[in-house]
């Protein structure tokens, strides 16, 4: 990695970033590739709340600690040094900072990355206006606070103007009734429930408070933040990496992880959509990779536009791959190839396109196998687990029908032009041409990462062959099943189809 003749890298170098949502997924990567590819950044201001029992201080050694940060480890063990948590909360005035950390900020910092937000689709509409939009708001102000700030990072999503079908990198305005300083003065004095009870008024035809809030966050910032170096960056679905910090890395269930998971254990078998739309996939290093050149590259367009750039980070215009495709190859590879160790049916998954085949196979191959395994395990003395765990798998693939069932076309000619400004040694130090990805070997990759990373799964030859073993036995219990169940139907229809026949 030649990051001495990186012009990236070498911007990065003797500069300061405070960074919200270094915690999550998208940050965490962000910090491990900004450190280890830009080795002579400055301080690293991560915004870190204390969770779960355990202080900001012992979140990020915990963090640290973590595989993705093995290869920075390796190289220089003193380099998170350079991580100084800034112990804060989105949701609290003024970020919860105190007054001695606010002036290290505002003195030392030049670039601003802001990735905190709340992805659940489901979450309270209240609770998304403040974390989302709200949060937002509050690192405005304090951006404008910062002496020296030459860029400002919003990471919003692909999926915040969904209610179009076509998708540019431009702004749209909602309309008044959307102003999100009026809705933020809304979540102060309105009770939750009557706030709740505006819900679907407010959605109208976007399927989730999370698409609805990021897009009231842009509006936000296109109305009252253009006095910032600011740029926008809008991914897609995002997923395990294709090369960095390892191919087929992975730490979470969200997304399509936990999809291919549910299929893989063989619990997951039907699906609302439609197999022939695009199924729009950006591996996280790309993802990061471009974010990283979009703060480079805002940083120097500031001064010549009079309106913020937005950048789609997506794959589905460039390099399509189907649902079915997708489909295809995982039912290929958790089958037969590498399948998980422990099953509960042969995995296999297919998409129904209406309501009613929807319900009539969840009932066949959901709720009939769920009732007979719990009974099964209540006759055995052990803990009946399958009933509610196919009421979370049906919630959370019916907040997955929206997208499984559409497709979009972002334009992407700021993408383009960004790399169009790079140099050779950047393009390759941070890739982000869709291009180059082959998905044929990336999926597998991305499914196997679910049994090692996340899963933590013995992937020795011989749990392997006996994974193999055990799904060969399923597909001969399976084809038994289906003899059975057709000669028996054959049976009882003989006789009627016999009179009709003679009569």
């Amino acid at each position: 990695m030649d990051v001495e003749s990186s012009q990236v890298s070498r911007f990065y170098a003797g500069k300061n970033i405070f960074l919200t949502g270094g915690t999550g997924f998208l940050g965490k990567c962000f910090i491990e590739k900004v450190l280890r590819s830009c080795p002579d950044v400055g301080t690293i201001y991560m915004l870190c709340r204390g969770k779960r029992g355990k202080s900001p201080e012992e979140r990020m050694t915990s963090l640290f600690s973590e595989m993705l940060f093995d290869n920075v480890r390796a190289a220089n063990p003193d380099v998170f040094q350079k991580v100084v948590p800034v112990i804060g909360d989105v949701m609290e005035k003024n970020l919860g900072i105190s007054e001695e950390d606010e002036k290290l900020i505002t003195e030392n910092v030049n670039i601003m990355i802001h990735s905190a937000a709340t992805i659940r689709f489901d979450e309270h509409i209240k609770l998304s206006l403040q974390l989302n939009v709200g949060g937002t708001v509050k690192m405005v102000e304090l951006a404008r606070r910062v002496k020296n700030l030459i860029s400002f990072v919003h990471v919003s999503t692909a999926y915040a103007n969904c209610n179009i079908a076509d998708i540019e990198e431009v702004y749209y305005e909602m309309g008044e009734e959307y102003s999100p300083l009026k809705l933020l003065e809304l979540c102060d004095w309105m009770d939750e429930d009557v706030i709740a009870s505006m819900t679907e008024t407010l959605l109208r035809d976007r399927p989730n408070t999370y698409c609805l809030t990021k897009a009231v966050t842009e509006e936000y910032l296109f109305k009252h933040a253009k006095d910032i170096p600011l740029g926008i960056f809008r991914p897609s679905i995002i997923g395990a990496s294709w090369q960095e910090p390892a191919p087929g890395w992975i730490d979470n269930f969200n997304g399509p992880s936990g999809l291919f998971i549910a299929v893989g254990k063989g619990v997951l078998r039907i699906l609302e959509g439609d197999v022939n739309k695009v199924a729009d996939i950006i591996p996280i290093d790309y993802c990061v990779n471009m974010l990283i050149c979009v703060g480079w590259y805002t940083s120097i367009i500031t001064k010549q536009v009079e309106t913020p750039l937005i950048y789609h980070c997506t794959s589905g215009s460039k390099k399509p791959y189907t649902w079915l495709q997708l489909g295809t190859l995982m039912l290929e590879f958790f089958q037969s190839k590498e399948p998980y160790n422990e099953v509960f049916r042969r995995p296999d998954v297919n998409f129904a396109t209406n309501k009613l085949e929807l319900e009539y196979w969840k009932m066949i191959s959901h709720w009939v196998p769920a009732y007979i395994a719990d009974g099964l395990a209540k006759i055995t003395g052990n803990k009946a687990i399958m009933l509610r765990a196919y009421d979370k798998v049906h919630r959370a693939s019916k907040t997955f029908t929206f997208f499984t069932k559409r497709e979009w076309t972002w334009t992407d000619g700021n993408c383009n032009m960004l790399m169009g400004k790079m140099s050779d040694i950047d393009k390759s130090i941070y890739s982000f041409n869709v291009h180059d990805i082959i998905w044929e070997d990336y999926y597998p990759n991305y499914f196997r990462g679910t049994k090692k990373y996340i899963l933590k799964e013995d992937m020795s030859d011989s749990k392997l062959q006996e994974a193999r073993a055990r799904q060969a036995r399923w597909r001969y219990i399976n084809n038994i099943a289906v003899l059975v169940f057709i000669s028996s139907l054959l049976y009882f229809l003989y006789p009627f189809i016999t009179t009709l026949l003679t009569g």
